[in-house]
């Protein structure tokens, strides 16, 4: 248990013993009392071998014998010598920290839940990420964040701030007469303008209660916080700003519902993005007509004769294509380009109509799958009231042969063949279900549990 601090002065090595957690206090003005901090009183030149320092050397290197002032000349200005296990410690310990802290202030930016531990720790692991055992922490934390960012190994944002721009009294707002209300209402517009200028979305900016609301209350990111300070003390806002919260995420446990719900929004902006780009092409050929018709004659007049110079030089052994020019086939082109749009539109609605029979077919067979077993679970209730007695021996043998060949999962529901059996217990809808039915929740079947990403639940 001792710490070594090194120092080399005048060619000569010093060293003095000190307790392990004791030097980081004395470095810190916590702990002035040397005997607290040394193990004893004397310097050594290889405190491992036990070589203590001369008077001679003291005297010649550091001006004084006093070893006292030595050893706090050397706790000052010396080096703590650090063993393997110790600094592989400490750099653990700092890569916990750095992963602990994103997974407090960063979240998906979907379903805006943080991320776990041990998948950030994975996560940093996959890109490359080497922790720095003097480096502040935070700094770390926002370069952990960009290259997790930049290799695409999580799909991972900062959690977004509330904020508050609160609009400051002036002397004609306090009588609430009409031109005090405009002021206001010109100030609060006047801050939205900004904020939405600066990135803020309009979508995360809460509305106005009414022309008196004082508070504009909006989510940032928080790379834009001193950005959004400056706003509020802006001539035209004249307000201050306040943290409502710190990170914003969502809280509670994920349901089905909410699952669906994320993969819908996905699915409606992969939709809109493809129109987006649909609609860029039209656009594009339409802006090529607009600008063909916005044309001035002169220079109309000189394309026609180019044309049709060329089309006569051209065409001379086709005589019944003398009347065609540029124009013509610019406009051509142009109505191709829309009908290869609008073939394109029809493809991505026959794709989404052939995803959505698809998932019906499968939704199907899993009802139909479901009823069969539930038939084979209960052979025994469908027998007739006329032969009673040997209906329930027959119930009696497909029972027996039913718990001979197939096994129940009180858990999931359903029985499986033996070589299915062991495999179901290792799915990831048996593990889901035990997690559920843990927490006292309703166990999922097998088409509830394909529906939603299994990801997000374990």
């Amino acid at each position: 248990n001792v710490a070594v601090v090194r120092l080399s002065r005048g060619g000569h090595r010093f060293e003095v013993a000190c307790y392990r957690n004791k030097i980081v206090n004395y470095r810190q003005g916590t702990e002035t009392d040397l005997s607290e901090v040394l193990q004893t009183e004397r310097i050594f030149t290889n405190v491992s071998k036990g070589q203590f320092a001369n008077s001679k050397t003291l005297k010649k290197c550091f001006d004084t014998t006093d070893e006292e002032e030595v050893c706090r000349f050397i706790l000052a200005n010396g080096d703590v010598q650090v063993s393997d296990q110790e600094r592989a410690a400490q750099l653990e310990s700092t890569a916990r920290e750095v992963a602990s802290m994103v997974s407090e202030k960063c979240v998906h930016p979907i379903s805006r839940r943080p991320y776990t531990m041990p998948q950030i720790r994975d996560g940093m692991k996959a890109a490359g990420f080497m922790v720095h055992p003097t480096r502040n922490i935070k700094q770390q934390f926002l370069d952990c964040v960009r290259l997790l960012q930049q290799k695409q190994v999580l799909d991972i944002e900062r959690a977004k701030m509330k904020l508050a721009i609160v609009l400051l009294e002036e002397e004609h707002d306090d009588d609430g007469s009409d031109e005090g209300n405009t002021r206001l209402v010109e100030r609060r517009d006047a801050a939205v303008t900004f904020l939405i200028n600066e990135g803020v979305a309009a979508a995360d900016i809460l509305p106005s209660t009414g022309d008196n609301d004082t508070r504009i209350i909006f989510q940032s990111d928080p790379s834009l916080y001193r950005r959004m300070d400056g706003i509020a003390r802006h001539d035209n806002v004249q307000g201050r700003l306040e943290i409502i919260q710190q990170c914003v995420t969502e809280e509670g446990d994920v349901t089905l519902g909410h699952e669906l719900e994320r993969k819908a929004q996905q699915q409606q902006q992969r939709d809109e993005n493809h129109v987006l780009t649909t609609g860029r092409v039209a656009t594009q050929t339409g802006s090529d007509e607009k600008n063909d018709v916005n044309e001035d004659v002169p220079t109309l007049s000189d394309k026609l004769q180019s044309g049709l110079r060329l089309t006569s030089n051209a065409d001379t052994n086709n005589n019944d294509h003398d009347d065609h020019h540029p124009t013509i086939t610019r406009f051509a082109n142009s109505r191709k380009a829309q009908k290869a749009a609008q073939k394109k539109s029809k493809k991505a609605k026959r794709r989404e109509k052939e995803d959505a029979a698809e998932r019906e077919a499968k939704i199907a067979a899993e009802k139909a799958r479901q009823k069969e077993r539930d038939e084979r679970r209960g052979l025994h209730k469908n027998t007739s009231a006329g032969d009673a007695a040997t209906s329930k021996n027959n119930a009696d043998q497909v029972s027996n042969a039913d718990m001979g060949e197939c096994k129940a999962c009180n858990t999931c529901g359903g029985s499986f063949a033996p070589h299915e059996y062991r495999s179901h217990f290792r799915s990831d809808w048996h593990r889901y279900n035990v997690k559920l039915k843990m927490k006292g929740c309703a166990t999922v079947s097998e088409k509830e549990f394909l529906l939603c990403d299994s990801d997000a639940f374990f």
